[in-house]
This record gives C-alpha cells, structure tokens and sequence, in this order.
C-alpha cells in the first residue's frame, strides 16, 4: 500500500481482527461458566474490550469527518452510505460490551453479566468481521486511488495525532 493512511487504518483492521480472535477463543475456553476475572489472562482480554468502544470511536470518527465526505463528492455515496450504516450498528454494541467488561473487571461476572458479554461479543464480533471486510475490499482500493501524496500526507498527519 502506498497511502499511508490506507496503511494505518489496514494495520488497526489487523489488530481489531486479532482481538476478535482472542476474545472467541477467551469465550470458548471459558463456556457457559461465569469466568473468574482474576484470571490474568481474562483480565487482559477485559481490559482490550473494555477499551473497544473508545478505540472503534476514534476510527470511525476519523473515516466519517475526514473520509467518507471525500469520497461521496467522488461519486462513491453507495459506499460510504454503506460503511455509515454498519458504524451505527457498530457502536451500540461495542459500548455495551465496553460497559460489561468494564464491570466485570470491576465487580467479576455474574452468571446474567456473563451470558450477556457472550451474547453481545458473538453480535459484535460478527458485525466487526464483516464490516473489516468490506473495508479492505472497498475502502482501502479507493483511498489508494483516490488521495494523492498531499492529501495522503494531511490525512496521516491528522489521524496520527489522534492516535
């Protein structure tokens, strides 16, 4: 990739893709028992999705301020109309389970608490999974198209400092 934009947002798809399998392989050892969360390992895992909903706010902060308007005066509405549509199903979903992680680390799960982490990690991470890839099919090619060096270079620097 020679944006470097189109670079940053591929290596955080990268690592939102390797959360997602950390966190169902996490779920899966765990079963239908509410875990302990004095786990070092659950802790952790905990942790990163307690932080979802801030990190995922930021990226799709950044694509819809500073991208999506853009690329629909490119002629790319269908996309961008698209990618919006999945953010908003996104993000109530990644707040909530922001939000029962955070308890959990805070207070550990209870047998309801924990039925319902699974429930809304299973909802999120199939929605994250698609939306990835339709970000890398289609939205990554058109920056790469569509950003020449000099509005590569702003975009960088203004995701970068958010970063």
């Amino acid at each position: 990739m020679s944006s470097r934009v189109a670079k940053t947002l591929h290596e955080e798809h990268l690592t939102t893709l390797a959360f997602i399998d950390r966190l169902v392989e996490m779920i899966a050892t765990a079963g239908a028992r509410s875990p302990a969360t004095r786990d070092p390992a659950l802790a952790h895992s905990l942790h990163e999705a307690a932080g979802l909903g801030e990190e995922l706010g930021r990226h799709f902060d950044f694509e819809e301020k500073s991208l999506f308007e853009r690329l629909a005066n490119e002629g790319e509405e269908e996309i961008v109309a698209q990618l919006l549509a999945e953010h908003a199903a996104i993000q109530p979903s990644a707040a909530k389970l922001s939000a029962v992680a955070a308890d959990a680390l805070e207070s550990g799960f209870t047998g309801t608490s924990w039925i319902e982490y699974r429930t809304v990690a299973a909802e999120l991470c199939s929605l994250l999974r698609t939306h990835i890839e339709i970000e890398e099919r289609m939205l990554l090619p058109l920056l790469e198209e569509s950003l020449d060096a000099d509005a590569d270079a702003q975009l960088y620097a203004e995701y970068a400092g958010n970063l």
